[in-house]
């Protein structure tokens, strides 16, 4: 299953210009992202014993976290078509997430979780934004096209598709 989803976000990454494949391999957003489906797919294959064996293997995640600046959760539930725009600004996502489909990073984005926040206590929908540096913060439900504004921090449920949200505490802006 994560090889699909591994497909569909390189396929992303490349949009409609399918020649940039002779150069992504070397970019940032990839590495990372390599590194989480693999990472990935090692405990789905062996369970919570993965969390023992890649012990021998953090100093090479190491090197790849700090090339990519992308540190994603083995833990974390993505499905396929990340995006991240700017991974040089940083990305970290816990791994008490649970995403839908095509989420876009922009750069500087944490999606972590509070005090009280259990495994799949962060959930985001399908097609969701977040704007340079914005912040979420589980427990939290987000639904499926919701915008989150730059240096937003959601701290509270989201219920309404195709929302926008912005400020701190981050709140549904009007569409009218």
């Amino acid at each position: 299953m994560q090889i699909k989803y591994f497909i569909q976000d390189v396929k992303r990454m490349l949009g409609k210009h399918k020649i940039r494949i002779l150069h992504i391999w070397l970019s940032r957003a990839f590495c990372g992202i390599f590194i989480y489906r693999l990472e990935r797919s090692l405990y789905l294959l062996l369970g919570e014993a993965y969390g023992v064996v890649r012990i021998i293997f953090i100093p090479i995640l190491n090197i790849f976290y700090a090339y990519s600046n992308l540190e994603i959760n083995y833990k974390a539930n993505i499905k396929g078509g990340i995006l991240v725009l700017h991974p040089a600004v940083g990305v970290v996502i816990s791994g008490l997430s649970v995403i839908g489909s095509n989420i876009t990073l922009t750069g500087g984005n944490i999606i972590g979780a509070r005090k009280g926040c259990k495994n799949g206590g962060i959930i985001i929908g399908n097609n969701c934004e977040l704007g340079a540096n914005a912040v979420i913060l589980g427990p939290v439900e987000i639904t499926n096209n919701v915008s989150i504004g730059a240096s937003a921090c959601v701290v509270k449920n989201c219920t309404t598709d195709g929302a926008s949200l912005i400020g701190v505490p981050a709140k549904e802006t009007s569409t009218k």
